[in-house]
């Protein structure tokens, strides 16, 4: 009676059949990433996501609020993009449909907004993005780049911004309320059109942003399959 070849030992000479010549190829791609689970009943039935930024906050003389929300909601635009089967309004495409409209904190959920924005936009759902509180506080000293203080004045913005998601069909709204940011940087001569003061407005909003962006249009992820290029 023959002895049979012990397993280990045939695994490897089988795995070098199936993959003589080249048959088989490895491919890396990159695949749409599901929404996280707690929010996808508000996607329900969603084709047309529109976004929309606003603040009731006065404008302050070191920076230009109206400007940075702007850029906000190009950035969650971009970022909501990642949603399958999803198409995108922007804001500009919004308020310029809807011109007669109020989108400003107290309006913009209002029941007459939601009505226009779903007869005259089709939109389904909406993403409201509110900075809710702004402290801007100018400082005589500064952190240095390598710990400790220096005696350059500076920026000291504490932050708050929520971001919520809106089912214009059914009414379910969830909300994203981050914490307190804080971002304190040396004030620079503005010279030549620098905008810092809005690019350090922009870094503070940035990290609730991320987060409500992480849950509800995650980036693609990278899979990995086999192709046999030999199959008929």
């Amino acid at each position: 009676m023959k002895r049979r070849a012990p397993l280990l030992l045939l695994l490897p000479a089988l795995a070098s059949c199936a993959t003589a010549g080249g048959s088989f190829k490895q491919v890396a791609f990159q695949a749409p990433s599901q929404p996280d689970p707690e929010l996808r009943s508000y996607l329900s039935e969603v084709s047309r996501l529109g976004v929309l930024s606003t603040t009731n906050i006065e404008p302050l003389k070191e920076m230009d609020i109206e400007k940075v929300m702007g850029r906000l909601a190009e950035a969650t635009a971009r970022g909501l993009g990642s949603l399958p089967e999803k198409t995108i309004v922007t804001q500009d495409e919004i308020r310029w449909n809807c011109k007669d409209l109020r989108f400003d904190s107290t309006g913009a959920l209002a029941p007459e907004s939601r009505l226009a924005l779903r007869e005259q936009l089709a939109l389904d759902a909406l993403v409201l993005v509110e900075l809710k509180s702004l402290k801007a506080e100018i400082t005589p000293m500064s952190p240095g780049p390598y710990g400790g203080m220096t005696g350059q004045p500076g920026l000291d913005l504490s932050v708050n911004l929520q971001v919520a998601l809106l089912n214009l069909r059914t009414g379910e709204t969830w909300t994203h309320r981050g914490e307190p940011q804080r971002n304190w940087q040396p004030i620079q001569m503005q010279l030549f059109g620098d905008d810092k003061a809005e690019r350090q407005l922009l870094q503070a909003l940035a990290r609730p942003l991320k987060q409500f962006l992480s849950r509800l249009a995650p980036p693609p992820s990278k899979q990995v399959r086999h192709f046999d290029l030999g199959a008929r």
